[in-house]
């Protein structure tokens, strides 16, 4: 008996899906005219498919928009393949939404003539509204589904790759162009690195907080209903009494430790609250697992 193909699981929730598609259709709109008014003027190369793209428009002159959909056809049938249909999904609306939106824009030019200038505010603007997209379990497409592919079954991480790709590209427009025009385009790069980390992360971190208190059992409750997070008890004991005990685990936004730290000393005024930052937290409540 032949084996079952196996299918891939996915669910649409219309008005959720539609909001981040509204959101892509944005986004697309404004990094096109980022890109066409502020890195196309002094031939900047963005990141991924797109820098690609741009750097064929500027030898060849063949449009760019054109390049980008062409392009991104085996990234898309390769995620298709390894990664979530609806990621994949989404990766391609982005990809005809971003191209269309350079072709309707093509030609805009803010007439920046100083180019740190320029490079600094379309690769802010860049790293600043993919964020969003990223929030919402989706991405603009291009070499983002290929490193995300990598990253799953290699373990190696998106930023790495995403690196060592753009470098090769950065490396081929430095013996194009030269160095100079390289070294803007790398420093633009960074910049929208940088902007989209502290975009992503934004004003209210995550933090992993510990209470050690003889009254956990008063504590947890009232976080739960008051701050609606979950929280862990971790047995533990103390090494000089040898009491068993047990440690309150509790993973909060940073605009929420106020209120337990208002919760626990109402509670316990001798308890010991310990604050650790955290990087990333993935799963219920907070960011996707993708």
């Amino acid at each position: 008996m032949p084996a079952e193909k196996k299918k891939v699981g996915f669910k649409f929730n219309f008005k959720e899906d539609m909001l981040t598609l509204l959101l892509i259709a944005a986004v697309s709109l404004v990094q096109a005219v980022a890109i066409n008014g502020f890195y196309v003027p002094h031939h900047f190369l963005s990141g991924g498919i797109t820098g690609v793209a741009l750097l064929v428009e500027y030898v060849f002159a063949l449009p760019s928009w054109i390049l980008i959909i062409v392009l991104n056809i085996p990234v898309c049938i390769v995620g298709w393949r390894s990664l979530n249909f609806k990621f994949v999904l989404f990766s391609l609306v982005a990809t005809v939404l971003f191209s269309v939106a350079l072709a309707l824009t093509r030609g805009v030019n803010f007439g920046v003539e100083n180019p740190i200038i320029s490079a600094l505010a379309g690769s802010a603007i860049v790293g600043i509204t993919a964020a969003p997209v990223v929030r919402r379990d989706a991405t603009m497409g291009g070499m983002d589904v290929i490193a995300a592919v990598i990253s799953r079954k290699y373990s190696i991480p998106m930023g790495t790759f995403s690196i060592l790709y753009n470098t090769v590209i950065m490396g081929v427009l430095a013996a194009v162009s030269g160095l100079e025009l390289a070294l803007m385009s790398m420093l633009a790069m960074f910049v929208a690195n940088t902007a989209f980390n502290a975009a992503i992360v934004g004003l209210n971190r995550t933090v992993t907080v510990f209470i050690i208190s003889d009254k956990w059992e008063e504590i947890a409750p009232m976080v739960i209903s008051e701050l609606h997070r979950g929280v862990t008890y971790i047995p533990a004991e103390g090494a000089y009494t040898g009491q068993p005990r047990k440690l309150v685990y509790i993973i909060l936004k940073t605009s929420q430790l106020s209120a337990a730290k208002r919760i626990v000393k109402s509670v316990d005024e001798t308890a010991l609250f310990s604050i650790i930052e955290t990087k990333e937290v993935l799963g219920r409540g907070f960011g996707s697992l993708n």
